[in-house]
């Protein structure tokens, strides 16, 4: 036998339900976590005495509750492509594969509250930095438990997956790895300044890297 071939081992019958399991399960938890964004609005108070000036008002008054909803909602999206993508040359499992997929999910359930937490704390600075700071630490996790579950699966245990292309594999860690410098120097910005200016342009300057990244690279990116 070549030595750099892995032995055969028989399959357990439910090996690949399993797989699928763990797969469905994840899912699930990213579809709740998406749907409950949208528990802090409420419809518009709306009585016989109600005109269009003062509902439109309240309509208003949601507006960073909005922002929020779409970033994170467009954050959440993007963690979930990436967990897919990395499930489909997944075909066995073992206990660290197991929990490290459940680390993943703990950041995702939490979006809604911070999620939440942040729209409500812009129109007061006296809080509004501990609620960006929630925000992003929030999402530096998301970042860092998807980052160790690829390296459990397609480095430490790689004998759990087919293994991803070249491509696939620069393109997964220069859309994990970037993002997460991204809210950590935003983190670090939030001791020195309050200008939410400042946070959007390290935000844009990350994107516009990554995609600089991605072309040096030959591959595209998100």
């Amino acid at each position: 036998m070549n030595e750099t071939q892995v032995p055969h081992q028989p399959q357990h019958p439910k090996q690949e339900f399993q797989v699928e399991r763990l797969a469905f399960f994840s899912d699930a938890v990213f579809a709740i976590a998406i749907t409950l964004l949208i528990i802090e609005f409420r419809v518009p108070v709306i009585t016989k005495d109600s005109t269009w000036d003062s509902v439109w008002e309240q309509l208003v008054e949601m507006k960073y509750k909005l922002l929020a909803l779409c970033i994170s909602f467009m954050l959440i999206a993007n963690y979930w492509i990436k967990h897919h993508a990395l499930f489909k040359h997944i075909h066995n499992y073992n206990q660290r594969i197991v929990i490290s997929n459940m680390y993943i999910l703990l950041p995702v359930i939490f979006f809604p509250f911070s999620t939440a937490f942040f729209a409500e704390s812009v129109e007061n600075e006296n809080v509004m930095i501990l609620g960006l700071r929630l925000f992003l630490l929030n999402h530096i996790a998301a970042n860092i438990t998807l980052f160790v579950f690829y390296w459990l699966t397609f480095v430490y245990h790689k004998d759990l997956s087919y293994g991803m292309e070249r491509d696939e594999t620069l393109k997964f860690r220069i859309e994990t790895l970037f993002p997460m410098v991204s809210f950590l120097i935003c983190l670090g910005a939030t001791f020195f300044t309050r200008d939410m200016r400042i946070f959007a342009g390290i935000i844009i300057g990350g994107l516009f890297l990554k995609r600089l990244t991605g072309r040096f690279f030959g591959v595209k990116v998100r």
